[in-house]
């Protein structure tokens, strides 16, 4: 079992760049960071709205890299929007018990 957090943020349309800016930015945060698993990154352009989904080892690893990474998104998003991020913390189920890489991501 591990488990995954779910940001959800609205930049407004026209700001794709923007939004790929801060995936690379936090993804390369995310990666130094104690129980890292993956990065999903979701894009709804004609929308402005974008997600990041983080996996992680533990439910104790997806609190404490919240901790770092959410009031760096927050500041960041101050410069682009005035709507406030959301986020929700997710237990992962994945068909497989091997504890590897997400068994749903992989092709067979």
């Amino acid at each position: 079992m591990f488990y995954a957090r779910l940001v959800h943020y609205k930049l407004g349309t026209g700001q794709r760049q923007v939004a790929e800016r801060l995936a690379k930015e936090f993804d390369t945060i995310n990666r130094k960071l104690s129980g890292f698993r993956g990065n999903v990154y979701l894009f709804d352009d004609t929308a402005g709205e974008y997600r990041a989904l983080n996996y992680w080892d533990t439910k104790t690893d997806a609190e404490n890299a919240h901790k770092i990474l959410f009031p760096k998104l927050e500041n960041e998003l101050k410069n682009f929007t005035k709507e406030e991020p959301t986020y929700k913390f997710f237990e992962v189920y994945d068909t497989s018990d091997d504890g590897g890489l997400l068994f749903s991501h992989i092709k067979i």
